[in-house]
């Protein structure tokens, strides 16, 4: 069922500190010469009124609105525990990848009610809301029950826009979702839209097989963000948008005549000045490259300002002219179409040709199992082991000399591509999930990015997406560690040894770890949590806490008309998330409504680094200090394998940058913490994140002008112009 607020910025009202600024004369709309004008006049008592409502432009009013509305949504919702309440719900049933009772055919996270079936809820993207739930009954109820608890709380129902029940709902948020009780979960786009998408891939068709060596830029860079938004519904799709991508950028020059970037070269100047690193990155390496400039970025935001600190020439260099990488378009207008541009129009052609939107599934009902795989390559040779129902299969190989000189990157995804289609054409994968495990982070970037910068690592992405159309298969690429691939065996089978890890014996799901929290795996960090927060009491949440306690919900009460309230917790609180890397996605926008609503509470993160393509964006969105906590650390054994990721978000400040994400004392200790954390202190950094903590505390006992001084930020005559995040928070 879908519904919608009316009138949004209008349903919630203005903050009374504002209300002197905006007056409203009616005089010249009421002059009194009639008497509807006289009544106007004085039921408001003047011919000056103030608007009461939030604002349109005002830069507050979505933040404002949408908070009250996850407010008013909490109320709706009610207590869960109540057996009339339509949304009740018991416990939270997790189904996750790497345990031995694992269901691919349920969903990895799920709110359960007494019943057993499960519960009802809603959806909510700004004003649009979606209610679902497992019957037909128990959504009209639970839509009911959102209505009549918006309107008791004066907020507008925009009837007109009610859809009715329905498990083949129309568009929402990009995308139509379908149940097919037969099939599935299935996503696909509208009817509009796929017939516009066609029409744009016909258009420029045309224009190449004609001969057009001039292409419009801007019509050109339109398009293709509308086949994105498309194709995000049919990720086997996105590789053959590589030929938009390159042709967009083929104006600045430095490309071979198909539109892959040459070798370029990597330039850094550290502290002191000097040549940091200059090497020369190949295209297959160019993924690496990016990651490497995102941290060399986030270095010199760290530095003060005495340092000097760039990743091009030096600032008192004449500028290059022949540098367009800060421009974003062409002078001209115009750019010249990539060779392989065509070959992609007709692959994408020949994939929409039928006359509606096809229909993708997500979740199947009739996937016949879970595989768990393991692919490395070495210099030499390669790998790969499958784990089948406690059986083991593996393939073991040398390269040939046409493969010997590649890259480490090609090798590594070359191996994970030819495993799964060697176990695919042998009849093993068709309708399966397959977790396939690799320790090159470039491979994964490159599968769930759809594509690469690199001609060789984008056909082999594509040559996988093919496999999960033709095998009606799932693939989750993960990216583990180079010591857990050792300990797993698939390391050792690459030179030629099957001795180890799973090739010796030992259960392929003593190295999957993907559904398993930080702290199941090392209970002792629970300690050094404990130590420098200064909290004796302070326990990991539940999943059933994820949904109300990380809120802020303590209980509720009803009031005088029968409504239950919620009842919210004091200020200052402590919520430590410990989720699975296979839900940590659930847990971290579940971390982002509670931070919308409730500002004043204090949210620590432990993830291990596992899966983080699914979590990562929402993570960093939300964490104000983040570290990466290295395997082999003092409170992180080696036989942790990956990284953990240590998140801490802390409360608004009452003034100015109000989010403390990015104030220059933040990132100093971000910084100050990789150094011991490198370094390997006893303490594993205690101290700096002690006074993290603390600093909050610090900051709400002083004026605005000291606490700007602690946070290094600059004088207020120094900021014209600059918004910072969180601004009227």
């Amino acid at each position: 069922m879908d519904r919608d607020i009316g009138d949004m910025f209008l349903n919630f009202p203005l903050d009374k500190r504002v209300w002197p600024y905006t007056g409203l004369n009616l005089e010249n709309l009421f002059d009194g010469t009639e008497e509807e004008d006289d009544a106007v006049l004085r039921m408001a008592g003047s011919q000056w009124v103030h608007w009461g409502r939030c604002l349109m432009g005002f830069k507050p009013s979505p933040y404002n609105a949408i908070k009250t509305a996850m407010v008013v949504e909490e109320v709706a919702k009610g207590d869960r525990h109540c057996e009339r309440n339509p949304f009740q719900w018991d416990h939270i049933r997790l189904n996750l990848p790497g345990k031995v009772d694992y269901d691919p055919s349920l969903s990895w996270i799920s709110k359960i009610r007494n019943d057993g079936l499960i519960a009802c809820d809603i959806f909510t993207f700004v004003d649009d809301e979606r209610v679902s739930g497992a019957t037909r009954e128990l959504t009209w109820q639970a839509g009911h029950r959102l209505a009549y608890i918006q309107a008791y709380l004066g907020i507008q129902d925009a009837a007109r826009k009610l859809r009715e029940l329905s498990q083949r709902g129309g568009a929402w948020a990009g995308s139509v979702v379908h149940t097919i009780p037969e099939v599935g979960v299935c996503v696909l786009t509208t009817e509009e839209k796929w017939n516009k998408f066609k029409d744009i891939i016909v258009k420029w068709l045309e224009r190449l097989e004609r001969g057009d060596q001039e292409l419009d830029h801007k019509e050109l860079q339109s398009d293709r963000g509308f086949c994105v938004h498309v194709c995000n519904n049919y990720p086997a799709m996105k590789p053959f948008l590589k030929g938009f991508h390159l042709t967009l950028e083929m104006w600045r020059g430095n490309r071979d005549e198909e539109g892959w970037k040459l070798p370029t070269r990597l330039k850094h100047i550290d502290e002191e000045g000097e040549d940091d690193d200059v090497s020369l990155i190949t295209e297959e390496e160019d993924e690496d490259a990016d990651e490497v400039l995102m941290c060399l970025k986030l270095e010199d935001e760290c530095v003060s300002d005495s340092t000097t600190a760039t990743t091009s020439s030096d600032s008192t260099e004449e500028d290059d002219p022949t540098d367009l990488g800060h421009l974003t378009a062409p002078a001209s207008g115009k750019t010249t179409p990539a060779k392989r541009f065509v070959d992609d129009l007709r692959a994408l052609m020949h994939l929409s040709d039928s006359d509606s939107p096809p229909v993708r599934v997500v979740r199947s009902r009739t996937v016949v199992s879970a595989v768990y795989g393991f692919g490395d390559a070495s210099g030499k040779g390669f790998c790969g082991t499958m784990g089948y129902h406690g059986h083991i299969n593996y393939r073991i190989g040398v390269w040939g000399r046409d493969e010997e000189s590649e890259s480490s990157n090609y090798k590594e995804l070359c191996n994970l591509v030819e495993t799964c289609e060697e176990e695919a054409s042998a009849g093993r994968l068709y309708n399966a999930e397959f977790f396939l495990f690799t320790d090159n982070s470039t491979s994964e970037a490159c599968f769930y990015r759809g594509s690469s910068k690199s001609k060789l690592l984008h056909e082999l992405v594509l040559r996988l997406r093919k496999l999960e159309m033709d095998y009606t298969l799932t693939i989750h690429l993960v990216h583990v560690s180079g010591d857990r691939m050792i300990a797993q065996g698939t390391d050792g089978g690459s030179r030629g040894s099957l001795l180890e890890g799973v090739l010796s014996g030992k259960p392929m799901l003593d190295f999957v770890d993907v559904g398993k929290t930080a702290l199941e795996r090392h209970g002792p960090l629970l300690d050094w949590i404990r130590d420098w927060t200064e909290n004796q009491l302070l326990s990991p949440m539940t999943p059933e806490e994820w949904f109300v306690e990380a809120h802020g919900i303590c209980g509720g009460e009803i009031n005088a008309d029968g409504i239950w309230i919620p009842v919210h917790e004091k200020r200052n609180q402590v919520h430590l998330w410990c989720p699975p890397p296979a839900v940590a996605d659930a847990a971290m926008e579940e971390l982002l409504k509670a931070r919308h609503k409730r500002t004043d509470t204090f949210h620590i993160i432990l993830i291990p680094r596992l899966m983080t393509p699914r979590w990562r964006r929402l993570y960093r969105k939300v964490v104000d200090f983040t570290c990466e906590i290295p395997a082999g650390s003092s409170h992180w054994p080696s036989n942790m394998f990956e990284p953990l990721w240590l998140g801490i978000v802390l409360p608004f400040t009452h003034h100015r940058p109000w989010q403390l994400k990015r104030a220059p004392l933040i990132l100093e200790l971000e910084r100050d913490m990789r150094r011991v954390l490198k370094a390997g202190g006893e303490d594993g950094g205690r101290h700096i994140l002690r006074k993290l903590w603390t600093l909050n505390s610090r900051l709400w006992k002083v004026p605005a002008d000291v606490a700007r001084k602690v946070l290094r930020m600059p004088r207020e005559e120094d900021t014209t112009g600059v918004s910072y995040e969180g601004d009227g928070g």
